[in-house]
């Protein structure tokens, strides 16, 4: 739980990675959570883990006394490696109570920054000015939050790279255990990646103007791990980047190319073509000669497999909220949220009279799902503030 402003940041994930345990095996627990977070920051497999605790002058180690100091906890801040999962589990385990503690959160942060690495923190940040915290409101910036989703700092939601001005900007590089949907995206400010949408289980850190949530499901349909191309064969996920890069504006996702883009995109998906198969192919998918190409008609065209799964995925589940200020839940009594879930297929939007909820977590979720419509137990819409 949370009293007050300040480590949702931190804590948001960690809760993610529980709720996921929770609905994947039955089991969950914050050390078994954090252990998770560990493993994804951690570069490569010859660095060791790195877990910062504190011990009190008389050598006493855990739980940091209640009444200490910021500078006194700084002096008695020390490290212990870890070369393997099973030392790393012991010591978690060991050291558990502390993250209970009032400095837990920065202990468990200062774990994650050192296990990483500070060189490998500030290269994987796009500029100097970039930082891991907002040095004037406090609050965490997309740089932390992508590394402990994703094991990257980069401050981008996109996915792999774009060049802009010359300049190669590194987005999300694979498909990540937890997602990300933001409010700012409803508001027209960013958009969150094909990964970040898609992650490998059905669980989202969900942010606001002020706080981060987290929104799960045990519906394992909501999600796919991302398709590994085959024998030179494109995937539509592959059609879906490259179209994006042809795309005229990469910012609003445009959501097509000129006609005369249509070569160098088949060139980029191997799909072999001769001068008159590609007048043909303009020809079906741009009937009025208007010089586009939109991008539903074309995967429809070379995917149309995929795309049929697509329209036949889950449309009813339960989905679950978690808030962990207290005082963003009723009568301060910080629960999980649980919702029925539907996506309106095209005939339903249609003839919908009700008015779209424009509440923040609805207006967020429907960054992924755009027709989703919740009914919330107790009819208590959960808060993302």
């Amino acid at each position: 739980m949370q009293d007050g402003g300040g480590p949702c940041a931190v804590l948001a994930p960690v809760q993610a990675v529980i709720l996921r345990n929770m609905l994947l095996s039955g089991k969950f627990s914050t050390a078994a959570s954090a252990e998770d977070i560990m493993t994804l920051v951690k570069p490569n497999a010859e660095t060791q883990w790195t877990w910062v605790h504190w011990s009190s002058q008389n050598g006493e180690v855990g739980t940091v006394e209640s009444a200490l100091t910021p500078s006194l906890f700084f002096e008695g801040l020390r490290s212990i490696s870890a070369s393997s999962l099973d030392e790393l589990h012991g010591l978690i385990m060991s050291l558990a109570p502390e993250l209970q503690s009032p400095f837990g959160v920065l202990c468990f942060l200062y774990s994650i920054l050192f296990t990483h690495g500070l060189s490998a923190l500030r290269k994987g940040m796009a500029d100097e000015t970039d930082t891991l915290i907002d040095p004037v409101h406090g609050h965490a910036s997309q740089c932390l939050i992508n590394l402990l989703i994703c094991g990257q700092t980069t401050p981008y939601l996109f996915d792999g790279e774009r060049t802009v001005s010359g300049i190669t900007l590194t987005g999300i590089k694979r498909q990540p255990p937890t997602g990300f949907l933001t409010l700012f995206e409803a508001l027209h400010y960013c958009e969150s990646g094909w990964y970040l949408k898609n992650p490998s289980y059905p669980v989202w850190i969900l942010g606001s103007e002020t706080h981060f949530t987290v929104l799960a499901s045990p519906e394992l349909q909501l999600v796919s791990k991302e398709e590994m191309p085959s024998s030179g064969t494109a995937t539509i996920r592959q059609a879906e980047m490259e179209f994006a890069k042809l795309s005229a504006d990469q910012d609003t996702k445009s959501g097509f190319i000129t006609s005369t883009q249509l070569g160098k995109l088949l060139e980029a998906l191997n799909i072999p073509f001769t001068e008159e198969s590609i007048a043909d192919i303009q020809r079906k998918l741009d009937p009025e000669e208007l010089g586009v190409i939109l991008e539903e008609p074309f995967l429809r065209h070379f995917f149309p497999m995929e795309m049929s799964n697509r329209a036949s995925a889950v449309s009813n589940f339960q989905v679950i909220h978690y808030n962990g200020l207290v005082k963003s839940n009723a009568d301060g009594q910080v629960r999980y949220e649980f919702g029925e879930a539907h996506l309106l297929d095209p005939t339903e939007e249609l003839i919908e009279t009700d008015p779209v909820d424009q509440n923040p977590i609805h207006r967020c979720l429907r960054t992924k799902w755009p027709t989703i419509r919740i009914r919330w137990r107790g009819n208590r819409v959960p808060s993302l503030n």
